[in-house]
């Protein structure tokens, strides 16, 4: 039996505790660790701001680390 390799992304959530509040325009959403701040016309929007920028934070560092890496190696 020959073995094949498959590669493919994988998604992995993690929780992380974000706070939400509304102001007059819409609602706010901080997070402290990463530090990001977002807006949204209703608490779903800014829910949805949160993770998309929390997903682009986290690729950075994980981008980053990966660069670092492959420049030990050469």
């Amino acid at each position: 039996m020959t073995c094949q390799i498959v590669n493919l992304p994988v998604t992995a959530t993690i929780p992380i505790n974000c706070d939400f509040w509304p102001e007059d325009d819409g609602w706010k959403g901080l997070c402290k660790s990463p530090p990001v701040t977002v807006r949204g016309s209703s608490f779903e929007d800014a829910k949805k701001n949160m993770a998309a920028e929390l997903q682009a934070q986290i690729e950075s560092i994980l981008g980053g680390q990966n660069r670092r890496s492959a420049r030990r190696i050469a």
